[in-house]
């Protein structure tokens, strides 16, 4: 399956360009630049094509009626029910499949068009998973909810509702990149967050620990679950089966595909995950997080990450060049745009035909302009 995207005229979005959406996708830029944008208008067209794809499965099954209704109007949030209601905003969301099928969702003029029903060889299911940069909130707002004032926003919960039910399956998580462990404990029927340092210090909670492990904790915990904790077999029953058993069409339902066999993925956002970390803990996280999305995952996974880091980005030039058998992941399965002025720039190239790299070079434009300024003041 290869996924691409266009979209024009959204907030600071110009004309951005995504013909591949590769397993990992980094998007690096100035703050405001819209990074964060083109992940949540990415999330929202593979939900929706998610939702044709089981109206068309329980089509293709005999189910006429169906509860999976397309009305994107309902499923803006936050800063899309602004940037989406202008007229001048398009989105061109398309998936094409290795037997030529080709389906397309376009949002133009405020109205959005999208296939009418999909082929059995095409349905897949996927799980859309945001972690939000205000998880650092989740400790503090976990141990007394009732003093948390006000909402935070729709994708904060989306983040506190994946990291609570993370908790429910995952009691122990080792956590490489800081060389600690997060252990949930449950005290009369009370979850206790404990963060540990072997052989550093005693275990305290989550919520008395420092901001790099507050931020990296509930990050590393969700990505964890999704890749071997997260059922699957339990969305299907829970998106489909249930709805046929509640509206008596059980009887009705003669699908010529098993549920069991369309192919499923889950797909994970993330803003900012370098947040508080020192340089080298970002690095390891990101090996970490790598290793544990595309080496030993049970579940199909995918990353997308906005950053302002330049030391992850350039610490993917080690990732896609590993030898094999080493953990890393293959350079055609990793994207890295530049987003500047409402555009992309991608920054993967093949130096001398023969490495592939990220270039970084003028990721580090503004140490050399401290360094010009710090020669000019001194003449040194």
């Amino acid at each position: 399956m290869k996924e691409s995207i266009t979209i024009r005229n959204v907030g600071p979005l110009k004309d951005i360009v995504i013909d591949d959406i590769t397993s990992l996708t980094v998007f690096i830029g100035q703050s405001g630049s819209g990074k964060s944008m083109i992940m949540k208008i990415i999330v929202l067209m593979r939900y929706i094509f998610k939702r044709i794809c089981i109206r068309s499965f329980l089509k293709n099954a005999g189910i006429s009626r169906s509860p999976f209704k397309i009305s994107i109007e309902t499923l803006l949030r936050d800063d899309l029910k602004i940037h989406l209601s202008k007229n001048s905003a398009e989105i061109i969301y398309t998936v094409q499949f290795e037997n030529g099928e080709t389906y397309s969702l376009v949002f133009k003029e405020n109205k959005l068009t999208t296939p009418g029903s999909i082929s059995n060889e095409a349905i897949y299911l996927s799980k859309e998973a945001w972690i939000s940069e205000t998880r650092n909130i989740i400790p503090a707002w976990l141990t007394n909810p009732a003093n948390a004032k006000g909402s935070l926003g729709f994708y904060f919960h989306e983040t506190l509702s994946d990291f609570t039910e993370a908790t429910k399956h995952i009691k122990h998580l080792k956590l490489n990149f800081l060389e600690a462990q997060l252990d949930i404990e449950d005290r009369n029927g009370i979850p206790r967050y404990m963060f540990t340092i072997p052989e550093k210090h005693d275990p305290i909670e989550l919520r008395h620990a420092s901001s790099g492990i507050q931020t990296s904790a509930p990050l590393a915990l969700i990505t964890k679950y999704f890749a071997e904790a997260f059922s699957f077999k339990e969305a299907k029953r829970r998106s489909i089966l249930s709805y046929l058993y509640d509206s008596d069409q059980l009887t009705e339902f003669h699908p010529s595909i098993e549920l069991s066999e369309v192919p499923t993925v889950a797909n994970i956002y993330v803003e900012e995950p370098e947040l508080s970390l020192d340089p080298s803990s970002q690095v390891r996280m990101l090996d970490y997080l790598v290793n544990i999305a595309f080496n030993t995952a049970t579940n199909n996974l995918t990353l997308m990450m906005a950053t302002h880091s330049p030391y992850l980005v350039n610490a993917l030039n080690l990732i896609i060049n590993r030898p094999a058998g080493q953990p890393g992941l293959p350079p055609e399965r990793v994207s890295v745009f530049k987003v500047f002025k409402g555009h992309l720039i991608n920054l993967k190239s093949t130096a001398n035909n023969r490495y592939t790299v990220i270039e970084t070079a003028d990721l580090t434009e503004p140490m050399e302009a401290i360094l010009n300024d710090y020669i000019r003041l001194t003449g040194e």
